[in-house]
């Protein structure tokens, strides 16, 4: 399996007398302790937010570092999240899994995993674990998942998703959903077909997958031409969000390739979109597409927040999302299908003269579409 392990002798972990690692189920991750980070954006509605109230506007300004620890590692690779349950606290980096004592900052374990050697690294970057029962799990730059015992390290499993030969490889942490491990492939610059990909978290086999970009005969289909769609790129960059009460999972899609809008006629769907799966099967339930044929690198790959807002004296399930096309959007979730809402930009932008009102759908301004040999 390729990896590296270091860990405190067993005589002094037992000296330490930390607790036995508390397991995470699917009732800690629908409603964690407000102590715990046990999952990428903490919670299942993508919000980020911290209840715990210690830290405020009026004492910030006092903290002062308590424990630092040095990875060894250097550059682009810590985007991390870091994941703490009951004391753990798991960092990553490009190919490592650091558990850390989360009060003193020691080394409980250390996993590394062996890249191939002939293998690009991109973005030689990793968001985070997701955790479930006694496991830690973690996507790979070679386009693998691979769970780990959370006590020791140990891998437990390791489970190919796609061929990094191909220009496949995995940044995200990875959404765990009712006993299932969700993470989706980047790569769209290196022209994949993007995909979520959903692996049972006992065995490591693959449970469903869902391409981002439809085969010739599958529902979108016909917004691609000739054979585009197998490098047309729609990679998943970042943690998906989940309904608990509809069971669908969300997850946004980055832009289509190559670059040029004009080398892939059509909307090109479903790059630049959020889609909504449901968790079991990985079937579509709907979708929204934020800007069709996209030449922009305006990958809408961040998931959306699940956010209740009132409209019109009715409270509406919303999918809240701010694009990277400088917009605001809001979408009503429903069982079997996203509907438009509303959007605004909030800063400037100059590609768009309109959004339908009905769907959303944004118009252009032809001066500022980029294309092959077109000066813009």
């Amino acid at each position: 399996l390729g990896a590296v392990f270091e860990q405190l002798p067993t005589s002094e972990m037992q000296a330490r007398k930390k607790p036995l690692y508390h397991d995470v189920n699917d009732q800690r991750l629908r409603h964690p302790e407000p102590h715990n980070w046990l999952m990428y954006r903490r919670t299942y509605d993508g919000w980020g937010h911290s209840p715990l109230r210690q830290i405020t506007s009026l004492n910030v300004a006092d903290l002062r570092p308590a424990w630092v620890f040095s990875t060894g590692v250097y550059g682009e690779h810590h985007q991390s999240a870091p994941i703490v349950n009951e004391g753990t606290m798991f960092v990553t980096t490009g190919a490592d899994v650091i558990a850390l004592d989360a009060e003193t900052g020691d080394l409980r374990w250390r996993y590394r995993r062996a890249l191939p050697t002939e293998m690009g690294r991109p973005h030689p970057t990793n968001r985070g674990v997701g955790l479930y029962n006694g496991n830690v799990y973690v996507g790979t730059l070679d386009a693998h998942v691979v769970a780990l015992s959370a006590v020791s390290g140990q891998v437990r499993w390791a489970q190919a998703v796609a061929d990094y030969r191909l220009g496949y490889y995995i940044t995200m942490a990875p959404l765990v959903v009712n006993g299932k491990v969700l993470v989706g492939t980047s790569g769209g610059e290196h022209g994949i077909r993007g995909a979520i990909v959903a692996l049972d978290a006992v065995t490591g086999e693959v449970a469903w997958r869902r391409h981002t970009i439809p085969a010739p005969g599958e529902t979108g289909s016909a917004s691609w031409q000739g054979d585009s769609w197998r490098t047309g790129g729609g990679p998943v960059w970042l943690t998906g969000t989940y309904d608990r009460d509809l069971n669908i999972t969300y997850w946004g899609v980055g832009n289509p390739g190559p670059w040029m809008g004009d080398t892939r006629p059509g909307d090109n769907l479903y790059t630049n979109s959020t889609i909504a799966l449901d968790a079991d099967t990985g079937e579509m339930r709907g979708y929204h597409q934020y800007h069709w044929n996209g030449s922009w690198d305006w990958d809408e790959a961040t998931a959306p927040l699940l956010v209740d807002i009132e409209r019109g004296g009715r409270m509406l399930a919303a999918l809240v999302h701010p694009g990277r096309n400088g917009y605001l959007w809001m979408l009503e979730r429903h069982a079997d299908r996203l509907t438009f809402v509303e959007a605004a930009p909030f800063v400037y932008q100059n590609v768009f003269t309109g959004l339908d009102p009905d769907t959303g759908r944004p118009s252009y301004d032809p001066e500022h579409v980029p294309g092959t040999g077109k000066r813009v």
